[in-house]
């Protein structure tokens, strides 16, 4: 279990603020540790690969309560897809991860994933982090107002697939 520690990435987010680290299976096991310490380190972003390949398809619940568990304490903003491309491909776990959610109501006290929060882990948060320009299309409708410099009016329309809630 000591390989998963992550006393240095603590250490090394606090002495070096200006670096980004991302950390792959989010901790996992530690994912307890992990949150506490993203949450203090702003600098410390969540990586999913086997969070979405190994738990999402094999563990459901254990799966809901880590990203509930991240949603809560790290953000959406502070979450990046991974898929261990070379153990598998990815495209099964991001179709499956775009119609996810929480499989009962003994989760409801975790934040909720919503459309906008699939972008952001898909691919956004990662742009971002490495500052790729989003194509208009491909931004949130905030962001692409924001760009368009037409506050108030949306310039992508599109639905929360679960509510059927206009974005």
């Amino acid at each position: 279990k000591d390989a998963f520690d992550m006393t240095d990435v603590d250490h090394a987010a606090t002495d070096f603020p200006g670096l980004n680290f991302i950390v792959e299976h989010s901790g996992i096991p530690r994912i307890d540790d992990f949150c506490y310490m993203a949450t203090q380190e702003p600098n410390v972003y969540a990586g999913l690969s086997v969070v979405l390949g190994a738990l999402m398809h094999a563990r459901p619940r254990f799966f809901a309560r880590c990203m509930g568990e991240l949603l809560f304490w790290v953000g959406e903003d502070k979450m990046t897809f991974g898929s261990d491309y070379s153990i598998w491909e990815p495209k099964w776990q991001v179709e499956q991860f775009v119609d996810w959610d929480y499989p009962s109501d003994e989760f409801s006290d975790y934040p909720r994933v919503t459309t906008a929060t699939r972008k952001k882990i898909l691919g956004l948060n990662a742009a971002n982090l490495y500052d790729i320009e989003v194509p208009v299309e491909f931004q949130l409708p905030a962001e692409a107002e924001a760009e368009a410099g037409a506050p108030g009016v949306l310039g992508v329309t599109g639905e929360d697939e679960r509510a059927g809630a206009k974005v």
